[in-house]
């Protein structure tokens, strides 16, 4: 096996395709296919599957990504620790997040503090599985995420499983987003009956296992249900129809409309914001800097409860 071999993997999973990690390489298509026959082969594994919509990483795959990454990473290092001159340093670290604007308020923290330096950084947001196959894959270093009273005990399973680690940051009650002229906007606290003529929005189609309410609100019988997979459409309709969605209650200042409050749910789960990462993984110390900003940035958001 080569170092040429493992940056082909690598680019493939940055691009989900070899036609794309050949084009960024600047090297034919049959030569990164020859070339991830030849590691299999000689590992004895099978690294992708091909399928019509592309490849995707076996289980076998995705631990030899990991070790591919982890490979050139070091190799990369040496370069830089021989030829410190030449080696122009630049911070380099991908995230994977629900969607939080705390999050993004901290990313922002971070493109700051590092101005005076090179940097090169991946933002994911998604679902909980989109969050954990990144961590787990290797794609993000770092997830972000939370769990509920409901789905805590099964994630803590399934974590052990994938060898990961969960680091609970903040518990909270969970609240209902809405805007400042909902007709409920003037309660102190909200039940879910008094929420069921209203349009909920939710990201979580086809990812049950986060809903932040499974049991206290099924979405089959609501009747105006509106999903969606991007934090400004959810931000545009909350704040202009008398829509609603339940989640931490944190309202990020200049990262969310203006227009959008929080209120305590009667009855609302427990969630717990907390980051996820691989076991055998040491977070580096620009990533810590990130981490920092995120805790103030999720500390200033966090609702007062009255």
């Amino acid at each position: 096996m080569t170092l040429q071999q493992f940056r082909y993997i690598v680019e493939i999973a940055k691009h989900n395709s070899i036609s794309k990690a050949a084009a960024a390489l600047y090297v034919t298509q049959p030569s990164i296919s020859k070339a991830v026959r030849d590691l299999e082969a000689e590992l004895g594994i099978t690294i992708l599957d091909r399928t019509n919509k592309g490849v995707v990483f076996t289980k076998d795959g995705t631990e030899l990504l990991f070790y591919a990454k982890m490979l050139l990473e070091q190799m990369e290092s040496v370069v830089h620790h021989f030829n410190k001159e030449k080696t122009t340093e630049i911070t380099k670290f991908s995230i994977s997040s629900q969607h939080y604007g705390f999050a993004i308020e901290a990313v922002a923290n971070v493109m700051d503090h590092f101005a005076e330096r090179k940097y090169e950084l991946a933002i994911r947001e998604g679902k909980t599985m989109d969050v954990i196959d990144d961590v787990y894959a290797s794609r993000s270093i770092l997830g972000i995420l939370s769990l509920t009273d409901l789905n805590k005990h099964f994630f803590e399973r399934y974590f052990t499983s994938k060898l990961l680690t969960f680091a609970p940051l903040a518990s909270l009650k969970q609240h209902v987003f809405l805007r400042k002229e909902h007709p409920l906007a003037h309660l102190e606290c909200i039940t879910l009956e008094q929420l069921r003529d209203y349009p909920y929005l939710t990201y979580q189609q086809d990812d049950m296992l986060l809903h932040f309410a499974e049991e206290a609100l099924n979405v089959d019988n609501i009747a105006k249900v509106v999903y969606l997979k991007d934090r400004g459409a959810m931000n545009n309709l909350l704040s202009n129809t008398n829509s609603y969605n339940l989640g931490t209650g944190c309202i990020v200042n200049n990262y969310m409309d203006s227009n959008i409050i929080s209120i305590p749910l009667v009855g609302g789960n427990m969630i717990q914001v907390g980051l996820v990462k691989r076991n055998d993984v040491i977070l580096p110390e620009e990533l810590l800097v990130y981490v920092d900003f995120l805790q103030i940035s999720l500390g200033k958001s966090i609702p007062n409860e009255k």
